[in-house]
């Protein structure tokens, strides 16, 4: 194939003339700015007017960088900065980056500043880390050099928030953290929608400012983490996820030795070293995917891609081979597709070309999981893996090739990807793509795949798509098929169509396309005809329609595609022409339904209105497109079809209305003169008489010709002009009819006829500026086929109104909406009466031309309303230029309906509230009187959201630049103008609009439901529109809830309520973070309890306080008390201001005015402080009441429980009110209670002095690197018996180091510890040193009587076998015993005491959480108060352990693990010796032994790597009695043994351990286990259960040794870290011996778990030098006489082999040793191995490990031949055939060779390669042989037959047409009776 280079050519020359055009744009945007913007959104010059735009900009842009530096001066956090800090990212959303880099750099150095302020409200955070990140998003427009932002700040925020130590008491709420208290299973699935915020905002942000870290940043963030890298604790997944957010992988090349190269062999060489992905490697993997990606072409990761892409294919966790167990670990932490994607494509290309062969390795292993008919919960993962691999090469190819150069890292030459690499990858990954297309989940992923495949390689991708589209279009049977090939065709539409070099006969396709998927309008099958309609949409916004067969004659240039083309393209009108016939026969079915005249159904079904909107678009885009004669060929014959026929309103109508509208809008002059005349005479003529107007049914014709006129008139305005008498004659003649639906249809026109001349539009999306009606001489439409719009000569021709238009819409105002203003103004006054009937007709003449003419009218203006929140900084409104120049001298209509509308309500809600139609109408019109514009929010967003679907579909991703359609480019733009138009937060708050809220706030309180919810959708809308608008209407609204109101009714309380509650995105008034409205509403929503109403006990009442209450819960975050700003904020706020000019109208700050804010900020502190107490205190007063239910009062302890902080301690009462509820009669307030003391333990905590030492000069010796493991300078942290601290001097004497994982990696830099005991605040306190609050608790906790109620309610069960140890009462007791130390001892102990030996298991659990908090809470105790601790603590856990029972022995567990966490095991020695005592002493049975080991096991495993001397006792104790007969205590056994052998890895460069070692265990046990291994016969389980009886021999010990082994195998498969192979080698013959071969449930215990074991051990991860060893155990077994041996060698390859693939494949002699051991097997005696070794080979096959050459056929055909003795004659008294036993062997090769011939059938089961017809032929020759062969050559051909029946007429293309013949004879199954 020739290179690509001419292929770029063209695309580059698009390019250059491009860049000229955008850099000479460029040059002149920065005269026009005089300073060079960073990156301003284009579409805002193409809006019409553009040329104000620069100004309003500028003083924009002024207005915020001045308020910004001054509300930073003035220290004004709220609402000055929050305010200002909101419109600069509204002004990122209208211009983009408009503003110079000085700017940008001080924008973001100051917002940075702010998000890391460690006392900001972490809501107020949130909106700043928002606006950081979208400053710091487009990383390309700011240098290293340009900015530097320290790593530290950020990394103290995230550990604050993220890891924060008081947000588990309840004393800090972060948005959305998980919620103690009230909560239900919705509530449940909200946190899990919620859960994304705070969190991926932080990530997010550290992501944008990676970057711009210094150089020194890599190194110092290593010597931070590095010491948190202890592979057994927790702290290592945090040490690793935070190198995954932090580490800096984007450093030029000569400064990477300070970046990447500190760390990468240390972090590569970790993640080689782990077998078993624990939750960090997923860390890993994204980290390497990073730093790949930044650096392609500096790192070689050659010798590390075998073992990467074997990991990559364990982690999707696919079902292979004949036994499936899979361990549940890899579904948790399998690595995320997008990141495994981003790594493969960074490796991609280079000298080698490595990954590139090992990428075609794998997708040939598991293409065949792509096939549709497989499915299973690991294929939604396979399909991620197919959409996104494309989509990143092409990204990638795009920053090679394309992208214009950055400061970030450029790809060297040697490594970018060549034309040959991509043709290898898209070759790679073409079949997998092509069978994904009918995939069980959709062809979607396929589709997006397709797309980006045929950007790159057309040629090979899209004739495969074509061979299936096809075949797909002709059959009726497979609707799927039809759907999932035209939605594949569609992603590669654009390609198609384009053609280009390399697939020049591209474009010759699409016409026949077009043609053949007509018939897919079908009104039978819904998504046929969607896709259909998508399809033909797609194709035809590409191409001109234009019919250009007469070029033929003209031209004689023309290639030979483009002559077939010109040819092709007389068909176009046909097209249309057959397109319009099946729409109108869609049409007329849809009119069929007789039904729809009696019922009056308003609207259409779902499934229509889609149709409706298919058809409609699809249509338009079709006319868009046509030439000037097509298009009047179409609009003839559509004209006739509405002229001709009368069709119901409803359905059919609206379609074709929608139909003739689209002729109209395409070409409105020519459209408009047919039909306009022709509705309107048809109208007059039928309305002649007077009667008509006051008929209640009008005549079918006259509605269907108002419909058709009414949309007709939705085109271009000035083309209307002509018509306007015309029409204003009709509307004078239909707006008063008296039938609803006539003068609906009126009120539609009129809406239309003033919204065409008042909005500013595009009146064209045609695909080539300009349109194609020119001469062919000057333009040839072929050669635009699939071009892209061209961004910088777009052309849009505009519809902006004239005078004249102006002056018609203003005289339609006058003469239809002044009238109806003063009929409503005199009804409301009671001048005159009108029935419901006409003031809801006038209602809707008003509502329409409200909604016709919004953008004209300007906004509703008055006094704005002060003070509503005091501030020092301007909070102006910014009005954004729209294009309308409002005119003043002309009565403003807003402010005329306003005041009529608010008359009329007032009128209605006195004499007739429960005409519900019209009041809906004026709640419309009121929230239109506020909001609208032009254009509404909702239909925005959802245009949006098409055109970002379409934009995706069609983009060409590896041009960039903005190649999109011209028609989409179109849209963006105008989707600019109106994101302008909605634009309208922090708009002033003036009179009127407090009016109009209040009205809306009493329709949402009003007595008809609909109304009360129609209302406050649109008053919540208005909300967040309006600065502070809430403070104004809160208390209104509180107003319904005081409990002393008598005349409430329970319709008014329950709109309140709702008002309160608020919708699900918007605001919510009872929970704004402001102190000020939290201390109204909730205190409010409490004493509403003490209501006299009945209505408080309805259930949907008590339902809405639940909601509110939930609410509140779920969305409250901490606000904060500290509005201080740090000193360097204001240093840059002062560099932001040095530079404006006086444009602005702002004068530099005075001392004076600095001081005064400085001044307010305390102030407001102080203030905020007083609102908390004050909170408090009234909630308090509030529970005090006697008559307040409990519903409320549970309400307000949730509240209050909200209200705990770590900044500011509770007040003494509210204290006193915890401690009384933790004996509360509710169980509810009682767990309320418990969080909330234990979270005021925490306030009380005193703090511990700590002191910095010096780790090494203790141990005296220093390694020279980093060394894991056990050393010489940490080992002084390890437990001695013979040194533990025994006494008051040794305790004193002794450094205690409570976290686990110090010392394991490396030492910190400052490793800091407690200080000495007398330095440490003072214990035993007398009543007289404590504080009030202090003394309170300390008199309650003494109280004999308190402490047995208490103790009484903590050991009731509460969910019956659900409980579990609880953590939150633990703390309780911890923090007791933390602050008050022994002073409760005393009257605790009588009742732990019994506690402990009661045998019930809510007794024995609350024991267990007051030893857990008593162990825990002793950690600042002097020694003497810890001695005589444990004096009462040793013989209560003897107790304890002797009467655990099955319910509470977890419980026990937690107490041990608990109280051992994160502590020194020097300060727990007691605790050890106890537990060491004799775990099996055999007292109390086989179940308190297993309890015992279980409880020792907890202890130790927190304690992970420093008590190695305890686990060799252990080891000691434990060996001898690996014979154990209990399964349950062998069970628990193994997994002891687990925790014990988890110490011993192997990470680079460490020390063997001084913990026991698997390898000398092992060695030990195959010593033992000698007997077994040396007798062939099978194995029994032959022992009697029973001790004592029985044989006890050597044999017998070992088998019951061999069955703890066996657990402890199973056990430490998922668990540790590394799989220590070569030692369990030993085990594996003994294994396949025992290993029973089919799944038999009835199996003893031995052999079930032998299976189990070589299941789990076969999924190992191997590295490569183990590969051998395992390959030597495996020949050996298979010499070993036992076929159940062999049978299971086999399974077991399968497993081994496939996952790990590429190691073995890196291994050439590893892969002959595979081939040689399965052919022999093939030749086994026993017929069951050979069938077994026949599937191993066809997987291996199949999985493309073996190839299928010609050594091996000729192999399998030589045996195939082996002659077979002649049958004897036999004679009449014999039966049985008697082969001579010499023939037996003979008959075995000759089945070997048909079972090998029948594996490589089997192996490609869903194509047909060249080898296979012949093999076939070979097969079938052997039908008649004796069996077994006969067996196997049929069941080869069934399968055969099973597996290709789906493609089959494909498949018979490869056979000749005698192969057909015999094989159709062999698949026909024989008949019956033959």
């Amino acid at each position: 194939m020739p290179s690509g280079g001419d292929r770029r050519v063209s695309g580059r020359q698009l390019d250059m003339t491009a860049e000229k055009e955008s850099g000479e744009w460029r040059r002149r945007r920065e005269e026009a700015l005089g300073f060079r913007p960073q990156k301003e959104i284009p579409y805002n010059q193409l809006l019409p007017y553009s040329q104000r735009l620069d100004r309003e900009s500028a003083a924009i842009l002024g207005q915020i960088k001045a308020n910004l530096a001054r509300a930073v001066q003035l220290r004004e956090l709220w609402p000055g900065l929050l305010f200002w800090s909101r419109k600069l990212s509204t002004y990122i959303r209208l211009y983009g980056r408009k503003f110079s880099k000085e700017d940008h750099v001080i924008f973001v150095k100051l917002l940075y500043e702010l998000v890391v302020m460690p006392k900001l409200e972490i809501s107020m955070m949130q909106g700043f880390t928002r606006l950081l990140i979208s400053l710091l998003k487009k990383k390309e427009l700011l240098s290293r050099e340009d900015l530097q932002l320290p790593w530290r700040p950020l990394y103290e925020t995230i550990e604050r928030i993220l890891y924060s130590k008081t947000e588990h008491l309840g004393l800090n709420w972060f948005p959305n953290s998980v919620r103690q208290g009230l909560s239900s299973s919705k509530s449940c699935v909200l946190s899990v929608l919620h859960r994304c915020s705070i969190e991926n905002v932080l990530k997010t942000l550290v992501k944008c400012c990676r970057p711009y870290f210094p150089v020194e940043a890599t190194a110092e963030m290593l010597d931070e983490w590095q010491p948190l890298m202890c592979p057994f604790d927790v702290t290592m997944q945090k040490a690793v996820s935070y190198f995954e957010m932090f580490l800096p992988t984007s450093l030029p090349p000569h400064l990477q030795h300070k970046g990447f190269r500190l760390w990468f062999d240390e972090f590569i060489g970790l993640y080689v070293a782990v077998q078993n992905l624990p939750q960090w490697e997923g860390n890993l993997v994204n980290l390497f995917a990073r730093l790949a990606t930044d650096n392609i072409g500096y790192i070689d990761w050659d010798e590390y891609i075998p073992k990467i892409f074997t990991r990559f294919l364990r982690s999707l966790n696919l079902p292979v081979g004949s036994s499936q167990v899979s361990t549940s670990k890899y579904l948790s932490n399998a690595y995320e597709m997008g990141h495994v994607v981003v790594w493969i494509t960074s490796m991609l290309g280079g000298p080698s070309k490595l990954a590139q062969k090992h990428l075609s390795g794998f997708f040939n292993s598991i293409a065949s999981f792509y096939h549709p008919s497989n499915n299973g919960r690991w294929l939604m993962k396979l399909m991620k893996l197919l959409q996104r691999l494309p989509t990143s090469v092409v990204r990638r190819l795009h920053r090679e090739r394309y992208k214009k150069p950055t400061w970030l890292n450029t790809v060297p030459d040697s490594h970018k990807l060549t034309d040959q690499d991509i043709t290898d990858f898209v070759e790679s990954i073409k079949q997998p793509v092509v069978l994904a297309m009918f995939s069980k989940i959709g062809s979607l992923e396929a589709a997006q795949a397709l797309q980006n495949l045929a950007l790159m390689r057309p040629e090979l991708v899209i004739p495969p798509v074509l061979e299936k589209t096809y075949p797909a279009l002709q059959t009726l049977t497979e609707p799927h098929q039809l759907t999932a090939t035209l939605s594949c065709v569609i992603g590669v539409a654009r390609s198609l169509v384009t053609g280009g070099r390399w697939f020049p006969e591209g474009p010759t396709h699409m016409l026949p396309l077009l043609m053949r998927a007509l018939p897919g309008v079908d009104p039978n099958d819904f998504s046929k005809c969607m896709i259909t309609f998508q399809f033909i949409a797609t194709f035809s916004t590409l191409v001109p329609l234009v019919d250009c067969s007469s070029v033929l004659q003209e031209r004689n240039d023309l290639t030979e595609v483009e002559k077939q083309l010109c040819s092709a393209t007389a068909e176009f009108e046909d097209f249309v022409l057959l397109f319009m016939d099946r729409c109108f026969a869609l049409i007329e079915i849809s009119t069929l339904e007789q039904t729809r005249e009696e019922t009056e159904t308003e609207k259409m079904t779902h499934v229509e209105s889609l149709v409706e909107l298919g058809l409609s678009s699809t249509f338009s885009t079709i006319l868009t497109q046509c030439s000037k004669e097509i298009f009047q060929v179409a609009l003839d014959k559509v004209f006739n079809f509405a002229a001709t026929n009368i069709f119901e309103t409803r359905v059919a109508g609206r379609m074709v209305a929608d139909m003739c509208r689209a002729a109209s809008k395409c070409r409105p002059a020519t459209a408009l003169k047919r039909f306009v005349p022709h509705c309107c005479n048809v109208i007059t003529q039928l309305t002649i008489n007077d009667d008509v107007l006051q008929e209640q049914e009008l005549d079918k014709e006259l509605l269907w010709n108002l419909q058709l006129l009414s949309e007709v008139t939705r085109v271009d305005g000035d083309k209307l002009l002509l018509y306007k008498d015309q029409v204003v004659n009709i509307l004078r003649r239909t707006l008063h009819l008296k039938c609803k639906q006539g003068y609906t249809l009126a009120g539609n026109l009129l809406h239309h006829l003033l919204r065409s001349t008042t909005l500013i539009y595009p009146t064209e999306y045609c695909s080539v500026p300009g349109g194609f009606d020119k001469p062919f001489t000057e333009y040839f439409p072929i050669k635009d086929w699939g071009k892209p719009g061209d961004l910088w000569n777009l052309g849009i021709q505009w519809h902006v109104p004239s005078e004249e238009e102006i002056t018609f819409a203003y005289y339609l105002l006058d003469n239809f909406l002044k009238p109806e203003l003063s009929r409503l103004q005199r009804c409301a006054d009671g001048e005159i009466e009108m029935s419901r009937d006409d003031i809801h007709q006038s209602l809707c003449i008003v509502q329409n031309c409200l909604m016709g003419s919004g953008s004209l009218l300007p906004f509703l203006g008055g006094d704005p309303i002060r003070d509503l929140a005091p501030t020092l900084v301007s909070l102006t409104e910014t009005k954004l230029c729209t294009g309308v120049n409002y005119d003043t001298t002309r009565e403003n209509y807003r402010e005329a309906i306003a005041q009529v509308m608010r008359k009329l309500l007032h009128h209605m809600l006195d004499n007739s509230e429960d005409d519900t139609k019209s009041l809906f109408i004026i709640i419309k019109i009121m929230g239109d009187l506020l909001q609208f514009r032009g254009s509404y929010k909702h239909e925005f967003d959802s245009r949006w959201k098409s055109f970002n679907l379409v934009k995706k579909s069609m983009e060409n991703r590896l041009y960039g630049k903005k190649q999109h359609i011209r028609a989409l480019l179109i849209d963006r733009v105008m989707l600019q103008h109106e994101l302008r138009t909605l634009t309208m937060e922090g708009c002033v708050y003036k009179t009127i609009h407090r009016d109009l809220l209040r009205d809306l706030l009493l329709l949402s309180t009003s007595t008809y439901s609909q109304v009360r919810s129609k209302a406050q959708h649109v008053f919540f809308t208005a909300l967040g529109t309006y600065n502070f608008c809430c403070r104004d209407l809160i208390p209104l609204v509180l107003e319904y809830l005081r409990p002393d109101k008598q005349d409430i009714s329970q319709q008014q309380m329950k709109g309140a309520l709702y008002c309160l509650l608020g919708n699900h995105n918007g605001v919510c008034l009872a929970n704004l973070h402001d102190w000020d409205c939290i201390v109204a509403t909730w205190p409010a929503i409490v004493s509403s309890g003490l209501s006299k109403a009945i209505f408080l006990e309805k259930p949907s009442i008590v339902r809405l306080f639940d909601d509110l209450a939930e609410k509140i819960h779920r969305q409250y975050e901490t606000i904060g008390l500290n509005f201080e700003l740090s000193d360097r904020c204001v240093e840059l706020s002062v560099s932001l201001c040095e530079e404006i000019d006086s444009a602005v109208g702002l004068t530099p700050l005075t001392a004076e005015e600095i001081e005064i804010g400085i001044r307010n900020q305390i102030a407001k502190n102080n203030d905020s402080l007083r609102n908390y107490e004050k909170l408090i205190g009234t909630l308090l007063d509030l529970l005090d009441q006697r008559n307040l239910p409990w519903k409320f009062e549970q309400i307000a302890i949730g509240f209050l429980s909200l209200l705990l902080r770590d900044d500011a301690p509770l007040p003494t009462r509210s204290i006193k009110f915890f401690i009384q509820c933790l004996n509360h009669d509710a169980l509810v307030v009682r767990k309320m209670a418990i969080s909330a003391v234990a979270g005021i333990m925490k306030q009380l905590k005193r703090p511990h002095k700590k002191t910095e030492i010096d780790p090494y000069s203790i141990s005296g010796s220093r390694p020279s690197q980093i060394q894991p493991g056990d050393r010489l300078d940490n080992q002084w942290l390890h437990y001695k018996s013979s040194s533990l601290p025994r006494t008051k001097d040794e305790w004193e004497a002794c450094l205690f180091v409570e976290k686990t994982h110090w010392g394991y990696y490396t030492w910190p830099q400052k490793m800091i510890v407690y200080a000495p005991m007398n330095q440490q605040p003072k214990l035993g306190r007398s009543k007289e040193e404590m504080s009030e609050a202090e003394q309170l608790i300390c008199d309650q906790f003494s109280d004999p009587q308190f402490i047995e109620k208490l103790i009484k309610f903590l050991s009731l069960e509460d969910r019956k076998g659900k409980d579990k140890f609880n953590p939150r009462r633990f703390c309780l007791f911890k923090g007791l015993f933390r602050n008050f130390d022994t002073a409760f001892l005393p009257v605790l102990k009588p009742h732990l005491e019994r506690l402990v030996s009661d045998s019930h298991e809510s007794a024995q659990r609350c024991g267990a959480e007051i030893i857990a908090g008593l162990i825990r809470g002793c950690k600042h105790w002097t020694y003497e108060k810890v001695e005589q601790l444990w004096e009462i603590l040793c013989p209560l856990l003897r107790t304890a352990l002797s009467s655990i029972t099955v319910e509470t022995y977890s419980d026990w567990g937690t107490c041990i693990a608990t109280a051992c966490e994160s502590r020194d095991p020097r300060k727990l020695h007691w605790l050890f010796e106890l537990l060491m005592e004799a775990p099996l002493s055999g007292e109390g049975g086989s179940f308190a032994d297993a309890c015992r080991l279980y409880v020792l096991q907890g202890g130790l495993a927190q304690q992970e790597w420093r008590v190695p001397e305890l686990m060799h006792r252990l080891l000691q104790y434990l060996e001898p009695k690996l014979t154990q007969v209990y399964k349950n205590v062998r069970e628990r056994i193994g997994s002891v043994l687990t925790y014990l052998f988890m110490i011993d890895v192997t990470l680079p460069n460490s020390n063997p351990t001084l913990s026991p070692r698997v390898s000398e265990f092992t060695s030990r046990i195959i010593g033992q286990l000698k007997p077994l291994m040396e007798i062939e016969e099978e194995i029994q389980n032959h022992i009697v259960e029973e001790n004592g009886i029985g044989e006890q021999d050597e044999r017998t010990q070992a088998i019951k040794l061999l069955k703890t082994v066996l657990k402890w195998l199973m056990a430490s498969a998922g668990r540790s870290f590394s799989t220590a192979i070569a030692e369990q080698l030993h085990l594996m013959p003994l294994l396949f011996k025992i290993a029973p071969v089919e799944n038999d449930e009835s199996y003893d215990e031995l052999k079930r778990d032998a299976k189990m074991c070589l299941a789990l051990m076969s999924q190992g991860l191997l590295y490569p030098h183990q590969v051998v060893m395992v390959l030597d155990v495996m020949k050996q077994t298979s010499e070993s006489s036992s076929w159940h041996a062999k049978y299971t060698v086999l399974t077991y390859l399968q497993t081994m082999v496939f996952y790990n693939l590429f190691i073995f494949l890196d291994n050439e002699q590893a892969v002959q040793d595979v081939r040689w051991l399965v052919i022999k097997l093939l030749e086994d005696e026993q017929l069951e191995a050979r069938e077994m070794a026949a599937i191993t080979l066809s997987g291996l096959l199949q999985c493309n490990f073996l190839t299928m050459d010609p050594t091996m056929q000729l192999h399998f055909e030589q045996l195939c031949k082996t002659q077979l003795p002649k049958k004897r004659k036999r004679d009449p008294g014999t039966v049985i055939d008697i082969i001579p036993p010499a023939a037996s062997i003979d008959l075995v090769r000759r089945h070997a060779g048909v079972l090998g011939l029948s594996a490589c059938i089997l192996s490609s089961p869903y194509e047909v390669p060249t080898w296979m017809p012949q093999l076939l032929m070979n097969l079938s020759g052997h039908l008649n042989d004796p069996q077994p062969i006969e067996l196997t050559v049929k069941k080869t051909l069934s399968n055969f037959r099973r597996t290709h029946h789906d493609n089959w007429q494909e498949h018979k293309q490869q056979f000749t047409d005698d192969q057909l013949v015999i094989l159709a004879d062999l698949l026909v199954s024989p008949c019956y009776y033959a």
